[in-house]
């Protein structure tokens, strides 16, 4: 099947299919992107296509070096993981000391570095010694959800395929092909995504999007209609919901879907509906840098009030 399962993304698979047709292997690869960008999934199939029997249309998936690759038991498959918080040189070295072992199963030895952005700087400069003079048959794969947080050095000699959002069109399309959602259920879904199809997949498995919007719009009326009191008394009730964030990304949606309606209609937008869709990523913003999460509600339903 190749790349093809991959949706979107399309430059990055014509581009990894036509190294692999003109066997014009680089010795290090660099997949960024945030955390469900589909950066882990695409650098496995390149892996698994580097020691494909079938040169047809690689991977095939089917073949012994491609099946042992998906488990994890190929012998010339090394996949590093942080230990604790850091990939440490101890674990760079070792793969120096295997560099010069050749493998009996394929063309190419690789070495997988899971969160390359967490190397220690003696790690990272072990890694740079073995990139400036690599072994011919090796080729360095790092996944990094920060490639800024890499040395610039390592970057460079690394082939840098960044991984971007993907259009709405496409991650309906990634749903539909898994999962049964209504229309609703769907859009909702598409809009928290944004683009990320882990994402997608991530919120499409939990369900109940449509009753969770629906209570959304229950608490913009309760938040609209209650006294000064009950007002308060709500803002301490959504503070100790485990799901905050979720609520507060669903009531965005229902205030950018009402903003952007208004556009439409009226050929401009409404100025308060805009003022609070800014409200509730602020609100968002200072709930992650540990504020007070009740006043931080209370000051967010305030302005759903139009009172400050």
């Amino acid at each position: 099947m190749g790349f093809e399962e991959i949706i979107g993304q399309d430059l990055i698979r014509q581009s990894l299919a036509r190294t692999l047709q003109q066997g014009q292997v680089a010795h290090a690869y660099l997949f960024s992107g945030p955390a469900g960008s589909g950066k882990k999934t695409m650098a496995h199939l390149f892996i698994q296509a580097l020691n494909c029997q079938d040169q047809g249309n690689p991977p095939c998936k089917q073949c012994l070096p491609c099946r042992k690759t998906a488990s994890g038991n190929h012998p010339g498959l090394t996949s590093l993981l942080p230990q604790g918080s850091y990939l440490k040189i101890e674990q760079v070295r070792e793969i120096q000391e295997s560099l010069h072992y050749r493998v009996g199963e394929g063309n190419w030895k690789v070495c997988l570095l899971h969160e390359a952005d967490r190397l220690t700087l003696p790690a990272a400069n072990s890694l740079l010694k073995i990139l400036e003079e690599p072994p011919a048959d090796l080729v360095f794969v790092l996944l990094s959800s920060r490639p800024w947080a890499l040395l610039p050095t390592i970057v460079s000699r690394c082939a840098h395929f960044s991984l971007k959002p993907l259009p709405d069109g496409q991650i309906r399309q990634l749903l539909q092909g898994r999962f049964s959602l209504s229309a609703r259920e769907e859009e909702v879904i598409v809009e928290m995504a944004g683009g990320n199809p882990g994402r997608a997949v991530e919120l499409a498995g939990q369900g109940g999007w449509e009753e969770k919007y629906t209570r959304i719009q229950q608490l913009v009326q309760e938040v609209e209609n209650d006294s000064s009191l009950q007002l308060f008394a709500r803002a301490e009730e959504v503070s100790k919901q485990e799901d905050l964030e979720e609520t507060l990304d669903l009531l965005f949606l229902f205030y950018r879907e009402n903003w952007l309606r208004s556009l439409s209609a009226a050929g401009q937008g409404s100025y308060f509906l805009e003022r609070i869709c800014r409200a509730v990523l602020q609100t968002k913003d200072e709930l992650s840098s540990n504020v007070n999460r009740r006043l931080a509600l209370e000051a967010l339903f305030l302005k759903m009030r139009g009172v400050v």
